[in-house]
């Protein structure tokens, strides 16, 4: 093994996990799913723990759902080991239901970071932490800090 391969491999994962904001995100492309998730690949997020790419598929089209002119920012981006950590800014349009929540038709513009477990070239796990405190205060739905 050279001093380059390990290096090379960190930016062959970085370049993977931006793939979910700048293309499956900006383009709605779902299908792409299936090149960068693992058949059995873990999702976690706010909405739950979602298993396979069929779960995992559902929970980014309920998103881009309520969300369809989404579009995502990666301002930084670290890779060690078999994790990559991504933080972004999504900015959109509330046209569809999210969670129970009618479309507001509000603008949106939120943190949002995510890790990413990658094994033999495809995401097996994911962790995604967005910012709901921010997303729902600029959505109406709370006020806060509370007045």
């Amino acid at each position: 093994m050279t001093d380059s391969e390990p290096t090379s491999q960190l930016e062959a994962n970085k370049r993977l996990a931006r793939r979910i904001p700048e293309e499956i995100f900006a383009e709605g492309d779902l299908d792409l799913l299936d090149e960068l998730y693992a058949e059995d690949a873990v999702e976690r997020n706010a909405m739950g723990t979602h298993r396979g790419r069929p779960a995992i598929r559902e929970s980014y089209n309920s998103f881009l759902t309520a969300f369809p002119d989404v579009s995502q920012t990666v301002e930084n981006i670290v890779a060690e080991g078999d994790l990559v950590a991504v933080r972004i800014t999504s900015r959109g349009t509330h046209k569809g239901e999210l969670g129970g929540l009618e479309p507001t038709g509000k603008e949106i513009e939120v943190q949002q970071m995510f890790f990413a477990r990658i094994k033999d070239g495809r995401i097996t796990e994911r962790w995604f932490l967005p910012d709901n405190l921010s997303l729902l205060q600029q959505l109406g739905v709370i006020d806060f800090p509370p007045s």
